[in-house]
């Protein structure tokens, strides 16, 4: 808060209790947030009418101009038509989908599974 640490901050207030007593200070404290107050809305509508003063003429410019819509008549949707079958004239590459292979693909056989090894030592008895 303004560059001022915790024990700057306590150095005040306590300089503040000491000047004005615990009576005065309430009302100095008070009439402070009011000034404040005040003055963060003086300067926020002071911004705001600078950025509509500024880009006031921005968006006018860029800002196209669109007739308002004129009564029509409301246009009835089409009646949904059935879907034709599939066939080899409406359905492009069907006849190669449908074609039967001329070789079959033999698949080769699965390999055989690893032995596993016995272990080399005498096995203790379970």
């Amino acid at each position: 808060m303004f560059g001022l640490g915790f024990g700057e901050i306590v150095i005040i207030l306590v300089l503040a209790l000491v000047l004005l007593g615990p009576q005065k200070l309430p009302e100095v404290a008070k009439q402070l947030g009011k000034g404040f107050r005040d003055f963060k809305r003086a300067t926020d509508d002071l911004k705001g009418q600078f950025e509509r003063e500024l880009y006031a003429d921005e968006s006018k410019a860029h800002r196209p101009r669109i007739a308002p819509p004129t009564a029509a008549a409301p246009v009835a949707a089409a009646a949904p038509q059935p879907v034709p079958p599939a066939s080899i004239d409406n359905v492009p590459g069907l006849d190669a989908a449908l074609a039967e292979p001329a070789s079959p693909v033999v698949a080769s056989p699965a390999p055989a599974p690893a032995a596993v090894p016995e272990p080399a030592g005498p096995v203790p008895p379970a």
